[in-house]
């Protein structure tokens, strides 16, 4: 009994020590986090932001704009009611495309691979949060808008199923 112990903690340990830098290097904690209350919210993270646009435009995906933001918890005081430190859970992105018919499966489809295909090679120690984090996509078209939200997860999950253009747009367009 004690060998299965120590070996399970063994793996529990080096487990732990495998975790991306980026997961622990992005939470804030404050030096009580007893003397906390938590609340959900958001920040916008710029210097990402900057590179994910960075390569689309190198991706030849000019039209497209896109942002980041860290999505998490503030630890606020309690008696003072002010933030002491901010603990990110996952980073999503918002993406908007121009697109000439919002009718057409195909290309809407086709455009939401060539935004994973950048989406997915992004270093990890790039996204802060240790979860995988939504991917908010709005294609336009005039005054018209076709909106997408999935997680980072059943993006990649999707394209390992090898599924492509309208077929593609369908499975995402259900999460």
């Amino acid at each position: 009994m004690r060998k299965t112990v120590a070996i399970l903690f063994s793996v529990l340990l080096l487990a732990a020590c495998s975790i991306p830098q980026s997961s622990l290097a992005t939470q804030i904690a404050p030096a009580n986090s007893q003397n906390c209350a938590y609340a959900w919210a958001t920040q916008p993270l710029p210097d990402l932001t900057s590179k994910v646009q960075s390569a689309f435009n190198a991706a030849g995906l000019q039209d497209i704009q896109a942002s980041a933001q860290a999505y998490g918890e503030n630890c606020i005081d309690p008696k003072t009611n002010k933030v002491l430190g901010f603990a990110t859970m996952e980073t999503d992105f918002h993406i908007s495309k121009k697109m000439a018919d919002l009718t057409n499966r195909e290309d809407l489809g086709g455009a939401l691979e060539k935004i994973l295909i950048v989406l997915d090679a992004l270093p990890l120690g790039m996204i802060p949060g240790p979860q995988a984090g939504y991917i908010n996509i709005s294609f336009q078209s005039g005054k018209d808008e076709s909106n997408l939200s999935f997680t980072a997860s059943a993006g990649k999950s999707a394209r390992m199923l090898g599924l492509h253009g309208a077929e593609l747009f369908e499975k995402l367009k259900q999460k």
